[in-house]
């Protein structure tokens, strides 16, 4: 039995949001509610930045209900307009254990009386005047980092329940490799070949006689989000979230090399050893 039975056992991390005029956004976060999310799952980490009445990165969530979720989606709240039907799924207690915890709703009397707080307390705070500024609707949580550490939270199947999507069937596109990421494949699949041939030059003596070994390497071209690989997938179709099934990149992968679409970067070398000499 929940111990809190009145609250959701999952929180959301919501991709894209009502903004006020003139709001910036951070570097990372720029496109559409849906680009943010290709980018979340492509990267496999949700990435803090400095928020409202925070002077470090922070990482929010909403802990609203299934039906504020629905009235945030389809009507939004205070006059704002609806969020984008965008969102990561979170586990709760997880979320606990990673060091998220609710924020301090206070008044601008108390947010100035509090400034003297610890970093990470003190950006737990979010002013609440009602009329002006309120935000209660979403029940908010926040993830603090101090300044200089790295704020990111990694997207695992313990953490990550499932995603909310704004339109059926969707699986996050691939992408096109860097130059730099398919040098870095083939280099990280060149020292893999080099430690199993250390490990077949240990094993000689148990080996029959061979003439020649081959190797291959070889790296993608594309690149696919593989931290959405078998998470949940929610749909949002104007009034309800409803189910849609997981994602499966693995068959998203199979259908591009089927395609043909793999193509990127091969390393192969040869080694022949003439009759009578030693292998090694």
């Amino acid at each position: 039995m929940s111990t809190h039975p009145d609250l959701p056992d999952t929180l959301v991390h919501f991709t894209g949001r009502p903004r006020g005029q003139g709001e910036e956004l951070p570097d990372f976060a720029g496109g559409t509610a849906e680009d943010r999310m290709v980018s979340i799952l492509h990267s496999g980490v949700l990435h803090g930045a400095r928020d409202y009445w925070s002077d470090a990165p922070v990482l929010c969530f909403s802990e609203a209900t299934e039906t504020a979720r629905r009235a945030m989606l389809r009507d939004g709240v205070g006059g704002r307009g609806p969020y984008d039907p965008w969102g990561v799924v979170l586990d709760r207690q997880k979320l606990i254990q990673a060091g998220a915890r609710p924020v301090l709703y206070l008044s601008k009397e108390e947010m100035d009386q509090t400034e003297t707080l610890p970093r990470r307390l003190r950006n737990r705070r979010v002013r609440y005047d009602p009329g002006y500024s309120d935000w209660l609707h979403e029940r908010e949580w926040r993830l603090c980092f101090e300044e200089g550490q790295i704020p990111e939270l990694a997207v695992t199947r313990e953490l990550v329940v499932g995603v909310i999507v704004g339109t059926p069937n969707w699986l996050p596109p691939p992408r096109t490799a860097t130059a730099a990421e398919v040098a870095a494949d083939l280099h990280a699949g060149v020292q893999s070949a080099r430690a199993e041939l250390e490990s077949l030059k240990a094993m000689t003596t148990e080996l029959p006689d061979f003439q020649s070994i081959s190797v291959s390497v070889s790296a993608a071209g594309i690149k696919f989000a593989g931290a959405a690989d078998r998470l949940a997938r929610w749909y949002w179709n104007g009034d309800e979230l409803v189910p849609d099934g997981v994602f499966d990149i693995r068959e998203q992968q199979m259908r591009a090399a089927q395609l043909g679409q793999h193509s990127g970067g091969e390393v192969g070398w040869s080694f022949e050893f003439p009759e009578g000499e030693e292998v090694w």
